[in-house]
């Protein structure tokens, strides 16, 4: 048994697929545990004791129960799944086919929101079997890593234990690169051109944003398409060195001015901030300049590192104080209590009519907030209940219908939705766009390509939607190599 901090689930589902493994996944967190079987690297059974992830949840989120049916049903939620789904059938509540397709997104569901789970405990337990509790259901391994892999948060295990070192395509891979998305196929290209360039380098010479690179090199690294090569690991170069002692020179002699240390302006972004902190504090790590160069050296750039957190630290207490206002002492009137008792029952009638609407507004902005942690399922269910109740308007359509097309399943539910935004505002481009990337997804690239003109109509300046429409209309013949193979 592993920590999950110490070896993220993805990396167990990478040696699972990789060596064809039969037996159990267990995860055991701190209220809850979940057990995934496999076999010869398939996925045949998931169990799970998350309440999202009940049968019973998941046949009234997929639509095949209503929500009158399921609060029929409530009260089966602590039988077992085969109990559940054995009573709606019986009762003609749903088919057989309904109950096989809930119980496959179901499987489907628990493997791929393993991958966002981030503490507690992992185990691999080899050829143990689920015994009678076989489903029928075999689904390839590189879905779900796909799947998984793309809304995980261990991407910064992979950054940090592999930043400096080059990454390489294996060969005789190829027929996992069906699984992969456009972008992912170009950056194996891009690795595969590159010759023996180190991640840092990669990234500056394709101009391909970081997050985007780490993002798909996880992939291509769980699908087992790239390695690292740990005897590439990068060192810096005679550039990097110089850069180091000038730097150190010019802090030793006392640079006041906190934004050039890290070589920004006042009015750079806090994001783009961060950005040029992260960049310095890894090209000047002195793990980068450590026992193959002079100790000298690497204590020059402890020294620098040091200088660049600080530096970092004091514009952002800066920040935090420019955004607080400046707040003058209040003097309150002597006869403030017998105000307050005359209003008192004024209040609570507002409070109390402005309790739904705050609830309402505050699960939609959760549902938000978890669409763009890649927690779909968790914002589904969220952005479900908000077209329930309240007044639902053209953003809680839109972003249930955005989950919808990133979850297996949901393709139908996702158009309606799409287009119940686009009812509610139609001069919006962004519900437009959205349907465009759903047809996109189910090859209807007539239908996409309507949407994305009507999405650049509405909006001139929706970029992401005129690529699109310029990939549709101008696909490539050939692809273009980025940069010549050298270092």
């Amino acid at each position: 048994m592993e920590l999950i901090s110490d070896t993220p689930v993805s990396l167990e589902f990478k040696k699972i697929f990789i060596n064809k493994l039969t037996g159990e996944l267990k995860i055991t967190t701190l209220k809850n545990s979940k057990r995934m079987f496999f076999r010869n690297g398939k996925l045949i059974h998931s169990e799970s004791d998350f309440f999202d992830e009940k049968l019973g949840v998941i046949l009234n989120l997929t639509g095949k129960v209503s929500d009158s049916q399921y609060d029929n049903i409530s009260g089966l939620m602590h039988s077992g799944d085969d109990q559940v789904g054995t009573v709606l059938v019986q009762n003609d509540i749903i088919s057989k086919d309904d109950l096989k397709s809930a119980i496959l997104y179901r499987v489907n569901r628990i493997a791929i929101s393993s991958f966002s789970i981030v503490s507690g405990d992992v185990e691999f337990i080899d050829g143990s079997s689920p015994g009678n509790q076989i489903t029928g259901v075999k689904i390839p391994i590189e879905e779900i890593i796909c799947n998984g892999g793309r809304r995980i948060e261990s991407v910064d295990y992979i950054s940090k234990n592999y930043y400096f070192n080059s990454p390489e395509i294996l060969s005789g891979n190829e027929k996992r690169y069906k699984f992969l998305s456009d972008d992912e196929r170009e950056l194996a290209e891009i690795i595969k051109d590159s010759g023996e360039l180190s991640n840092p380098r990669l990234i500056s010479r394709s101009g391909v944003q970081a997050e985007k690179y780490w993002e798909g090199i996880t992939i291509l690294f769980l699908l087992g398409i790239a390695d690292f090569s740990p005897d590439k690991k990068d060192k810096p170069t005679e550039e990097d060195i110089i850069s180091l002692v000038k730097l150190k020179s010019s802090l030793e002699n006392g640079v006041s001015n906190v934004f050039s240390i890290l070589g920004i302006s006042e009015g750079d972004s806090t994001s783009s901030i961060q950005r040029s902190y992260v960049s310095l504090a890894q090209k000047y790590d002195p793990e980068r300049f450590g026992s193959d160069l002079s100790p000298e050296l690497k204590k020059s750039a402890q020294f620098v590192l040091q200088k660049l957190g600080t530096a970092f630290r004091d514009i952002n207490e800066q920040r935090k104080k420019e955004r607080m206002p400046d707040l003058e002492p209040v003097t309150l009137p002597e006869d403030f209590p017998e105000i307050m008792d005359e209003i008192a029952p004024v209040i609570r009638k507002d409070l109390s009519e402005d309790f739904e609407y705050d609830e309402f507004f505050d699960k939609l902005e959760r549902g938000k907030e978890h669409y763009w942690a890649k927690k779909f399922d968790e914002a589904l269910i969220l952005l479900k209940e908000t077209v329930k109740s309240g007044d639902p308007g053209y953003e809680n359509y839109l972003y249930l219908g955005l989950c919808q097309i990133h979850l297996p399943f949901f393709s139908d539910e996702a158009e309606r939705n799409l287009k119940k935004s686009i009812e509610i505002s139609p001069a919006k481009s962004e519900p437009v766009h959205a349907l465009g990337k759903l047809y996109l997804k189910l090859s209807r690239k007539k239908s996409a390509k309507k949407c994305f003109e009507r999405a650049v109509e509405l909006d001139p300046g929706n970029i992401e939607a005129a690529q699109e429409l310029f990939r549709i209309k101008y696909p490539p013949k050939k692809k273009k190599k980025l940069f010549s193979r050298g270092k």
